[in-house]
C-alpha cells in the first residue's frame, strides 16, 4: 500500500523557509548590530553614532573607545553621525576622523567640513604632537623650511621657534623638576633660587672669585663624574655653575658692552632664560675653556651621561637651541634621561618635547 505524504510536515518546513525568507534578509541588514550587541544595547541612544562609525569601517573595540571619550568629555552632539559621514564622503580617513572628533569643537567642525579635502591634514595628524590649533603656523613654518619633514616641522612649532626670541616666552611651571627646559621661549620666574643648593668643594671648582654653588643631586653626580676622569688621567673642573638673576643680568650686559648685542644673543642668555639660574648647569675648564679637539671633551662624550649629565649646545643644534656651539656647558638631567638623550643622539629640546612634555600631557 502506498504511504500518503506528510502534509503537515511539509507545510511547518513551508512556515520555516518562509520565516527564514523574511528573517535572512533583517538579519543581513542588521548583521552588524546582532554581532555588536554589548556595544549597541548600553548605548541605544547614540545608535546612529555607532552605525556611522561602523560604517566608515571603525573595530568594535575602536567604537567603544571613542565613544566612551566623546561621552566623558560631553563632546557628543545631534551633529556628530553628519560629522563622521561627512568627514568620510570628503575622503579622510579614519584616522583623521577620530582626531577631529576628539579634538575639536563644534565651531571648529563647521569652519573644517566647509574647506576641501587638504591631504596636509592627513600628514599632520600622523604626527602625535599635532595640535590642530598649530595647522596654520605649521604650514607657514613649512613653506618657509621646504625641506623639512612633516614631523620636524610639529616639533619645532611646538618649541615656538617659528616666534620671535623671548617676546614670546612663556614662565616653566616647576623650575625645581630635574628635567625642566628652559631656553629663550621659557622663562625661569625672576625670584627663583633652588631651595637644596650646596657649596662646590675648590677641588671641583675654581673658588677664586666666588663660593660655586650646584644642586645637591647635581653637585653629587659631578664629584663622581669628576673623579671618575681622574683616574682616567683626565682633569676639569667648574668654571662657572648657578647663578642668580641678577648674577645673569651682569654677565649678559657684560657680553654686551664687550661684544656687541647681536653677539650677545648668540653667546649669552637673557637673565630668566639661562639654564645656570636652574642649578643645574655647568661651564667647565681646565685652565683652559673645554674645546671639542680636547680630551676632556672626548672623555665627557664617552661618559658624562653616566653621571646624568649631557652636552646642550652642540654645533648641529645651533637652529633649535638658538645658541651658538658650546663644548664647556652641560647640564645635569638624571642618569636615565641623559643615556636616553645621548643614545637617540637628540638635542634636549627634541627629546623634552616628544619623551617628557608630551608624556605629562597624556
Amino acid at each position: 500500500m502506498k504511504k500518503k505524504p506528510n502534509y503537515k510536515l511539509r507545510r511547518n518546513m513551508a512556515k520555516v523557509i518562509l520565516v527564514l525568507l523574511i528573517l535572512l534578509p533583517i538579519l543581513i541588514i542588521n548583521r552588524t548590530k546582532i554581532l555588536n550587541l554589548t556595544v549597541y544595547i548600553p548605548n541605544m541612544k547614540y545608535s546612529s553614532i555607532i552605525d556611522s562609525m561602523f560604517e566608515i569601517g571603525y573595530t568594535k573595540d575602536e567604537v567603544e573607545s571613542t565613544l566612551n571619550y566623546l561621552k566623558e568629555k560631553n563632546k557628543i552632539s545631534d551633529e556628530t553621525q553628519n560629522y563622521i559621514l561627512k568627514l568620510d564622503s570628503k575622503g579622510y580617513k579614519k584616522s583623521t576622523i577620530d582626531y577631529l572628533l576628539r579634538n575639536i569643537n563644534k565651531t571648529q567642525m563647521t569652519e573644517f567640513l566647509a574647506k576641501k579635502y587638504n591631504k596636509d591634514y592627513e600628514e599632520y595628524i600622523e604626527n602625535d604632537l599635532f595640535d590642530y590649533s598649530k595647522f596654520e603656523r605649521y604650514l607657514a613654518y613649512q613653506k618657509k623650511h621646504d625641506k623639512l619633514s612633516v614631523d620636524e616641522v610639529v616639533f619645532r612649532i611646538e618649541l615656538n621657534l617659528d616666534k620671535t626670541y623671548y617676546e614670546d616666552s612663556t614662565i616653566v611651571k616647576d623650575p625645581d623638576d630635574i628635567t625642566v627646559l628652559t631656553n629663550k621661549y621659557l622663562e625661569i620666574p625672576e625670584d627663583y633660587e633652588p631651595k637644596d643648593l650646596v657649596d662646590m668643594d675648590s677641588k671641583y671648582a675654581n673658588n677664586t672669585y666666588g663660593q660655586k654653588k650646584l644642586r645637591k643631586e647635581a653637585y653629587d653626580a659631578f664629584v663622581k663624574m669628576v673623579d671618575a676622569a681622574s683616574n682616567d688621567g683626565v682633569t676639569f673642573y667648574a668654571e662657572s655653575a648657578y647663578r642668580s638673576f641678577s648674577y645673569q643680568n651682569k654677565i649678559y650686559k657684560n657680553y654686551i658692552y664687550e661684544n656687541g648685542s647681536e653677539k650677545a644673543e648668540k653667546y649669552a642668555a637673557r637673565p630668566g632664560f639661562s639654564e645656570h639660574e636652574l642649578g643645574l648647569a655647568i661651564d667647565l675648564a681646565n685652565i683652559w675653556t673645554i674645546t671639542t679637539k680636547g680630551e676632556e671633551y672626548k672623555w665627557l662624550s664617552k661618559n658624562a651621561h653616566k653621571y646624568g649629565y649631557i652636552f646642550r649646545y652642540k654645533e648641529e643644534w645651533e637652529d633649535i637651541t638658538g645658541y651658538s656651539a658650546e663644548s664647556w656647558h652641560i647640564r645635569y638631567v638624571g642618569k636615565k634621561i641623559a643615556t636616553d638623550v645621548v643614545n637617540k643622539n637628540m638635542s634636549y629640546e627634541e627629546y623634552y618635547i616628544k619623551y617628557i612634555a608630551n608624556k605629562k600631557n597624556n
